[in-house]
């Protein structure tokens, strides 16, 4: 085996463990999002489970709070779901990216 070869067997090594490295990046990016995602969602089930937030007649939550709660009980709850599915759609780009392939590139 010739220098020259040698050096190129060296090179294709350094540029397969350089990849591996920039997809470690991305995946401890979206895993650390989505265990942050799963410790907000625990910590507000717990909230609401453990505090009793009075109600009308009607179901409406009543109190200086009230419109507070109504509104993480529903806008909350759609941005989570969507910060979620972009989240998937991120890993599947990587993955893709990963693979030799990609959305529209």
């Amino acid at each position: 085996m010739s220098l020259l070869d040698r050096l190129r067997q060296k090179q294709q090594q350094a540029s397969l463990v350089a990849d591996q490295r920039g997809i470690m990046t991305e995946i401890r990016m979206i895993g650390g999002a989505l265990v942050a995602i799963v410790i907000v969602a625990l910590v507000l089930t717990e909230v609401f489970d453990a505090v009793d937030f009075e109600t009308d007649e009607d179901g409406d939550y009543t109190g200086p709070f009230g419109g507070i709660v109504e509104s993480a009980e529903t806008t909350g709850v759609a941005a989570i779901t969507l910060l979620i599915v972009g989240l998937l759609v991120l890993a599947a780009s990587v993955i893709m990216r990963f693979m030799g392939g990609s959305f529209g590139r």
